[in-house]
C-alpha cells in the first residue's frame, strides 16, 4: 500500500525563519543607521536597543552594523541549507 503524501512543510518554515532575520536586520540594522545618517525622530524606535550603550560619533554606528552583518550571515547560511537539502 502506498502512505497518503504528506505536504512538507520545512521549505516554508525555512522562508519564514529567513524573513523573520530579515526583518529583525532592517528594524534593529538599517533603520539605527538611517536614523543616525538623516537624523529623523521617526525611526527613535529602532535605536533604543542601543541607548543604554550612550554611544557618540562614529561608535553609535557599531551596534546595529553588528547586528546588520550577523543577519546577513545568518540569513545567506540558511538559504544555503535550504537550496542544499
Amino acid at each position: 500500500m502506498t502512505q497518503p503524501h504528506q505536504p512538507d512543510d520545512t521549505g516554508a518554515r525555512t522562508r519564514f525563519v529567513i524573513n523573520l532575520v530579515g526583518v529583525v536586520g532592517l528594524l534593529f540594522g538599517v533603520l539605527p543607521i538611517v536614523r543616525y545618517l538623516l537624523d529623523l525622530s521617526l525611526f527613535e524606535f529602532s535605536v533604543a536597543p542601543y541607548a543604554w550603550l550612550r554611544l557618540e560619533g562614529a561608535a553609535r554606528f557599531l551596534p546595529p552594523a553588528m547586528v546588520l552583518v550577523v543577519c546577513i550571515v545568518v540569513a545567506y547560511l540558511l538559504e544555503k541549507r535550504a537550496t542544499r537539502d
